[in-house]
C-alpha cells in the first residue's frame, strides 16, 4: 500500500506541527525557560493583576519592601518600609491609606495618579 505524494506531505505537515503544539504545551506547562528572574537580595514577594496592563508589585531588596507600580512605560515606587517580621501590616494597605489620604502630588496621567482615582472611585462605592 503506498500513499500518494500529497497525502504524504499532508501527513509529515500534521505531525510536524503537532510535534510544535506539543512542544510549546510542554514549555508551558513546566514553564521550561520561563521563570521570574531573581537577582541576589532581589525578589518579587507578591504581584496583584489590577488590569491588562497594570500591576502592583511587592518586592523584596536589602531588608526593604517596596510597593511599585508597574504600567506598559512606567515604574512609580509606592511605598519603601523596613521589612517587618510581623505580618500583621500588609504593604497594600499602606498604599489604600496613602490613597485616600487625598495626596495630589501625582499627576492623573501617572500609574499612581490613576491608582488613587481608581481607590476612591471604589470606596465611593
Amino acid at each position: 500500500m503506498e500513499m500518494s505524494p500529497l497525502l504524504s506531505a499532508v501527513v509529515s505537515f500534521l505531525f510536524v506541527i503537532g510535534l510544535l503544539l506539543g512542544t510549546l504545551w510542554l514549555v508551558r506547562a513546566k514553564g521550561i525557560g520561563v521563570g521570574t528572574l531573581q537577582g541576589k537580595g532581589l525578589r518579587v514577594v507578591n504581584s496583584l493583576r489590577l488590569g491588562t496592563k497594570h500591576r502592583l508589585d511587592v518586592v523584596e531588596y536589602e531588608g526593604r519592601q517596596l510597593l511599585l507600580g508597574i504600567a506598559p512605560n512606567q515604574i512609580t515606587l509606592l511605598d519603601n518600609q523596613a521589612k517587618e517580621t510581623d505580618a500583621a501590616e500588609q504593604p497594600s494597605a499602606s498604599a489604600a491609606i496613602k490613597a485616600d489620604s487625598g495626596d495630589t502630588s501625582a499627576s492623573p496621567a501617572s500609574f499612581s495618579g490613576q491608582l488613587r482615582q481608581l481607590m476612591r472611585h471604589d470606596s465611593n462605592n
